[in-house]
């Protein structure tokens, strides 16, 4: 059995605020970040390590997205 991963909810605002803790709560830590607006759930940070082995179970393939054009 995994051990679990320890949740954080906050807001898009506060992470903005600290978006460092997160990324190394995630990097860490193992910890992923749950983003939210206006209360709701829109997003996530997670390790690397978590979101490649959720790719795989799912039988998907990341493509890298095209450069934005200055």
């Amino acid at each position: 059995m995994t051990e679990p991963i320890t949740e954080h909810v906050e807001s898009i605002a506060e992470v903005r605020n600290s978006f460092a803790d997160a990324i190394g709560r995630a990097r860490y830590g193992n910890d992923s970040t749950v983003l939210t607006s206006r209360g709701k759930r829109v997003g996530a940070i997670v390790s690397m390590d978590f979101y490649e082995r959720a790719l795989e179970a799912l039988g998907l393939t990341a493509v890298p997205a095209e450069p934005k054009q200055k």
